[in-house]
């Protein structure tokens, strides 16, 4: 049967060859206390069936129940299995864009169509998702600094002397640079902000109001250590021209990056939500974890190598931590994965099939939606309230496969998801 059915999905009957009157009632089963059994012999649900958040005893959506059937002090047992099958719920996921190579990161340009893609080789990418159109941003190519690319942004809307596209890029040689291009006004901005390092490097960057860039440290060596620039978050405030600053020289973006919060491990993107951020953020031992803090708050320390999740790692730790809200376990299980990603949050407005609820991924292929609420009601979520919605984001053409950004567009009535492979997948309702 499929799930959200509130009725009568069966009907029980019996007769006695004595003609004694018989009596129905549900005896037993792994699952007896999810069902109801009227008078008139139907069975249904007490709570319409999830298929995306299972009730059942071993999570597997079947449903076991027993029945008995009671006359003339004589009873007979009948064991039911209901099997409880997806339903969709009106979300509708269409490719849009396929061939683009190896993709690391997605973000919205402001006022425009066009999203920035950026892949591992380098490219940045204007793709317009009406179209397919794929335009490589060359002032990008031919003024930036070597390295391979781990995040892009559009960031500073309007500002003359900022609003740009902005890269994180890592080498072995060049280092870890943050990087700002404008191409209409041919401003550009360069800035060093750490040696090379011989560990895979993450880092994801968000715009709202200002830049925030998150750096990983897979290792936990330099998370705590305010000399090196590894498992950190900085911010790039607005430019205030009226604020006794001298005015920029000809060609040049402004920003001077500011150390805010420690303690990142392998960053998978933020969401925003007005004054608030949230950072996913990817474990390694034992959880993964989404982290809610105000754009405002110092000190700021998401407790890496002390604390992974719900996990508490080492022994002292810093005085004041930001735990996380959410939380979930590195596996292949219904509600397990191998690194979350930042996603959207829905006020049902936005996409009204998903209802109140925020909706992120993970590498693995999967993705998740939890009630919106728990981002921000101070309490520890984890997997058991996580929805797997992979088959409903299932797309009409190609595979949603490693998930690694997601991007609202400018219309309020869908929003896009890219994964490694290269494929930009447009989610609207039906």
């Amino acid at each position: 049967m499929r799930e959200n059915r509130a009725d009568n999905f069966y009907t029980a009957s019996a007769s006695d060859p004595q003609n004694d009157p018989v009596t129905l009632s549900i005896s037993g089963g792994p699952d007896a206390d999810r069902f109801v059994l009227g008078s008139d012999g139907g069975l249904r649900f007490n709570t319409p069936p999830n298929y995306d958040l299972p009730g059942d005893a071993n999570l597997d959506n079947i449903y076991e129940v027993t029945l008995r059937a009671t006359a003339g002090g004589e009873a007979v047992f009948l064991n039911l299995v209901v099997t409880v099958s997806n339903d969709r719920e009106g979300i509708v996921v269409k490719r849009v864009v396929s061939g683009i190579g190896e993709t690391v990161d997605m973000a919205f340009i402001h006022n425009q169509t066009e999203l920035l893609v950026a892949d591992r080789n380098g490219r940045v990418l204007k793709v317009n998702p009406d179209t397919g159109s794929v335009v490589e941003d060359t002032f990008v190519r031919d003024n930036r600094v070597p390295g391979e690319i781990l995040a892009v942004a559009w960031a500073f809307p309007d500002e003359v002397y900022q609003e740009g596209v902005y890269i994180v890029t890592h080498s072995p040689t060049e280092g870890l640079w943050l990087q700002g291009f404008n191409a209409a006004r041919g401003r550009m901005m360069k800035v060093r902000l750490g040696d090379p390092w011989s560990a895979r490097i993450t880092a994801s960057l968000v715009s709202q109001g200002e830049l925030y860039i998150a750096i990983g440290d897979s290792t936990g060596a330099n998370a705590q250590n305010s000399a090196s620039p590894y498992g950190k978050l900085y911010r790039i405030g607005p430019y205030c021209v009226y604020c006794g600053a001298s005015v920029p020289l000809s060609g040049r973006l402004v920003g001077t990056p500011q150390l805010w919060g420690d303690g990142i491990q392998n960053p998978g993107g933020f969401s925003v939500e007005s004054d608030y951020l949230h950072l996913a953020d990817r474990g390694s031992q034992s959880f993964h974890e989404l982290t809610r803090f105000r754009r405002d708050w110092q000190p700021l320390d998401f407790g890496w190598p002390f604390y992974e999740g719900a996990s508490a790692l080492s022994a002292n730790p810093p005085a004041a931590v930001n735990g996380p809200s959410i939380v979930y376990r590195i596996g292949s299980g219904r509600a397990e994965g191998t690194g979350i990603t930042a996603g959207i949050l829905n006020d049902g407005n936005f996409l009204e099939e998903l209802g109140q609820s925020y909706v992120f991924g993970d590498v693995r292929g999967a993705v998740f939606t939890v009630n919106r609420l728990a981002l921000s009601d101070g309490k520890l979520h984890g997997g058991s309230e996580m929805e797997n919605r992979t088959l409903d984001f299932a797309p009409d053409a190609g595979a949603l496969g490693s998930v690694v950004a997601f991007a609202k567009g400018r219309g309020t009535d869908h929003f896009f998801v890219l994964d490694a492979d290269g494929e930009i997948f447009r989610v609207s309702g039906s």
